[in-house]
């Protein structure tokens, strides 16, 4: 993903490329002049002193300015590909299907967006740009010793070369740990949203103490696996500079043999010193450098790995529902307990209920029938065309689907209940007032998760949403348990006296005062 967006990006790279040069260019120039500053000292020649004095001047100037333009655009163009990279999960995430975005943990997928994100700016966007700087000091310090003395840049280029293969030693075991730094980290973020979220189950137990407790032992790991990993980057930041050192020293004691040979001149030294300390410590930057960028790289594919289909659409049918909903021999498998499914008729327009004790395959049914699970055997007819070959759009367009667990987003009610879809301020307000919500409408915002409503008041807007959506087929699984019994008899009374919808709901405990509304009742 990332080497992706770098290349989408290749005009904007290109001219923090040529920023980059016209500042490194300056700086190297101004090291250059010294050489000719020192000459003209020994040589007593004012003008000539004078004249290398402003010119090495002027350089340093023209690379501070290019460098202060350098460092804001490139500021800007990073974060536009930081948000075109997170852009890019958030669509991979939203064109999932079900079965896709179960395969991991939701907090992988916040640790992508956050952690790993962080990481790539850091060590994968920061090191290109870094080492873009780096690259061209070494260009420009190779043009600026080549000017010197061919010899002196042979023999640089052969010492940087062999620099070039320590990194090769280190690869491997960077980017494990790199990985596992990433792998501890979701581990973080997962335990820290299970126990924080159980505040109030701990709470009245007296048992908060195990937060800390359990969220220290997760992250000692984070801490411990950073530190195997900075010990990795440790060594080999310093045998490199090691390296960097000892030709750095060695191109000076070159120049001085050559010097003393009457091959340089005596300012040479100075020029000399302060390029190959450009030189060779640019090559160790640039080769640290690429090893961050190659590890970040490692890091954003696990990104790429994760594949979601640009449509979800597993079918060429249009959805229509006039008649009936036929299920036959229907079974699902999960590794290797097969759940087994009643044949049932549904016929649009009239109720059905479902009942049944836990694990016995209701919301497996439910799942089936909304195209959330596919691999399944038997059949499913909706006027006689198979589920299977139904758009998947249109038959969630029609559908509402009410989960036994409410989801509630940090927006207004009507926000929550529309979900940004166009719908009229009439039905709107309507289903709001069938569920007897009017009184949060001066919310402006439920909270997050729904934390300033009740369970029961996220239960009713859960129903709203899905009243307000549905155009002619209900599911509701145990919809209305977080209710009070006066509530939810009101609320399903509403539900089954609908007329345009066909209903099915799931539930353990059917009240008796409703059964005459229900056309059958499937036990499971």
């Amino acid at each position: 993903m990332l080497k992706n967006i770098i290349r989408k990006y290749w005009k904007k790279n290109t001219l923090a490329f040529f920023l980059t040069s016209f500042e490194s260019g300056g700086i190297i120039l101004s090291t250059v002049y010294l050489a000719k500053i020192m000459n003209s000292l020994i040589e007593r020649d004012a003008s000539a002193f004078i004249y290398s004095f402003l010119l090495s001047l002027t350089a340093w100037a023209v690379a501070l300015l290019f460098g202060f333009t350098r460092l804001r655009y490139m500021e800007k163009i990073k974060q536009e590909q930081l948000i075109e990279m997170r852009y890019a999960i958030l669509k991979k995430i939203e064109n999932a299907s079900y079965l896709e975005f179960h395969e991991k943990n939701p907090n992988e997928y916040i640790s992508w967006l956050t952690n790993d994100m962080n990481f790539i700016e850091e060590q994968g966007l920061g090191n290109f740009y870094s080492g873009m700087s780096s690259a061209t000091l070494l260009l420009f310090s190779s043009i600026a010793i080549l000017n010197f003395h061919w010899l002196l840049l042979a023999v640089s280029i052969v010492l940087s070369v062999l620099m070039f293969f320590i990194p090769k030693l280190f690869k491997q075991r960077l980017d494990e740990r790199n990985k596992m730094v990433s792998s501890t980290f979701e581990q973080y973020i997962s335990k820290v949203d299970e126990w924080i979220k159980g505040f109030d189950t701990l709470l009245s137990y007296n048992r908060t103490q195990l937060i800390s407790k359990k969220l220290y032992e997760v992250t000692n790991k984070v801490k411990k696996e950073k530190i195997k990993l900075k010990n990795e980057k440790s060594s080999l930041y310093t045998l490199i500079r090691l390296s960097s050192v000892f030709a750095q020293y060695g191109i000076v004691l070159m120049t001085g043999l050559m010097i003393l040979a009457q091959q340089l001149s005596a300012g040479t030294i100075f020029a000399i010193g302060d390029l190959t300390g450009n030189f060779f410590g640019n090559t160790s930057f640039f080769i640290d450098e690429i090893t961050n960028f190659l590890s970040a790289i490692s890091i954003s594919n696990k990104m790429d790995d994760f594949r979601s289909q640009e449509k979800v659409d597993f079918g060429e049918l249009p959805y229509a529902f006039e008649d009936r909903i036929v299920v036959e021999n229907l079974t699902y498998t999960y590794e290797e307990k097969i759940v087994k499914i009643p044949d049932m008729v549904f016929e649009k327009g009239k109720k059905y209920a479902i009942i049944g004790k836990s694990g016995s395959g209701k919301s497996t049914f439910l799942n089936i029938l909304a195209k959330n699970l596919k691999d399944y055997c038997g059949k499913i007819l909706i006027d006689s065309c198979s589920l299977k070959d139904i758009q998947t759009q249109e038959l969630k367009a029609h559908l509402s689907y009410v989960p036994q667990k409410s989801y509630i987003f940090d927006m207004s009610l009507s926000e929550n209940i529309h979900l940004e879809n166009n719908h009229s301020k009439y039905f709107i307000d309507k289903v709001i007032e069938d569920m007897n919500l009017t009184d949060k409408q001066h919310l402006a915002s439920l909270g997050a998760q729904g934390g300033n409503i009740s369970g029961g008041q996220a239960q009713r807007v859960e129903l709203a949403r899905a009243m307000l959506h549905a155009r002619d087929l209900l599911i509701i699984d145990e919809g209305t348990s977080s209710l009070d019994p006066r509530a939810a008899r009101i609320i399903e009374e509403k539900i089954l006296t609908d007329e345009k919808l066909t209903v099915i709901f799931v539930t353990h405990h059917l009240n008796t005062s409703l059964k005459h509304h229900f056309e059958e009742i499937y036990s499971f």
